[in-house]
């Protein structure tokens, strides 16, 4: 009889600890369907457009990943890319002046994808703004 409660003992214990792991990682991940009007520095994961409303991004995730929508200003698919994992994701944000839209990451950090004839690739030369602040830079991120 108190090996059965022994063995009941133990089965709790790794129940508590899948629990609590499972509880850890769901509330560590950007939540990408509950977090309207979230914004982390300059970024953001919602609907953004451009400095002159020609294009806006639009997110959404295909299994694990990001995928950011970009549509001209007449509701028509220009350009489509998954930047990184939906875990890892922190928004995007535009330059103030041309197409340059900036993804945050948590694994991979600031990625510029800068655009040319209505295609959007990495930058890895691309030098951020000033204005445009990450969720590092500001001490409550």
């Amino acid at each position: 009889m108190n090996e059965g409660v022994a063995d009941m003992r133990r089965i709790l214990s790794i129940l508590q600890c899948l629990i609590m792991v499972f509880t850890l990682c769901s509330c560590s991940a950007l939540s990408f369907e509950t977090a309207p009007g979230t914004e982390y520095g300059s970024f953001t994961i919602e609907k953004t457009s451009s400095y002159d409303g020609k294009y806006y991004a639009y997110m959404t995730q295909h299994d694990q990943m990001i995928v950011v929508n970009i549509y001209s200003e007449d509701d028509t698919e220009v350009f489509t890319f998954e930047p990184c994992r939906k875990s890892d994701f922190w928004g995007i944000c535009w330059e103030n002046d041309n197409y340059n839209l900036w993804v945050q990451s948590g694994d991979l950090g600031l990625i510029c994808y800068t655009m040319s004839d209505e295609v959007w690739s990495i930058d890895d030369s691309a030098i951020r703004p000033d204005y445009i602040i990450s969720k590092w830079d500001n001490s409550t991120g």
